[in-house]
């Protein structure tokens, strides 16, 4: 089942992971919504997700928001240290309207920058009228 919004949208998770992380991750968060494997990466490529700079990925915003991920899930560092996926990789947010045309994009300069929720859903409602 997947995640509508208003019926205007449908939330879908891209990840370049391997079936099988993939597939443990889904389980801890118990998600429902459709998550894609790119892991060739021609989807980030395509919209212009490069990488980042060390400095930037491992700074104290991403070290801070790690540390509060770890509290609440009771992982240790040693979860990070043994990360098996590329985490200089950025990420980010789109909405791609109905006639398939990209209406509105955020590229993050790193894994703790993120858009608000509410830039999200304006941009959805936006593409939609």
């Amino acid at each position: 089942m997947s995640e509508q919004l208003d019926g205007a949208a449908e939330l879908v998770l891209l990840t370049f992971t391997t079936p099988d992380l993939l597939d443990e991750y889904q389980q801890r968060r118990d998600l429902s919504l459709p998550i894609l494997i790119d892991g060739n990466r021609d989807a980030y490529a395509a919209y212009g997700l490069g990488r980042g700079r060390l400095s930037r990925i491992w700074g104290w915003a991403t070290i801070r928001r790690y540390a509060q991920i770890l509290r609440r899930s009771g992982r240790g560092m040693a979860d990070l240290v043994s990360a098996t996926e590329d985490t200089r990789q950025l990420g980010g947010d789109f909405v791609v309207a109905p006639d398939g045309r990209l209406s509105w994009g955020y590229w993050s300069k790193g894994p703790a920058d993120r858009p608000a929720v509410n830039e999200i859903l304006d941009a959805v409602e936006r593409a939609a009228a």
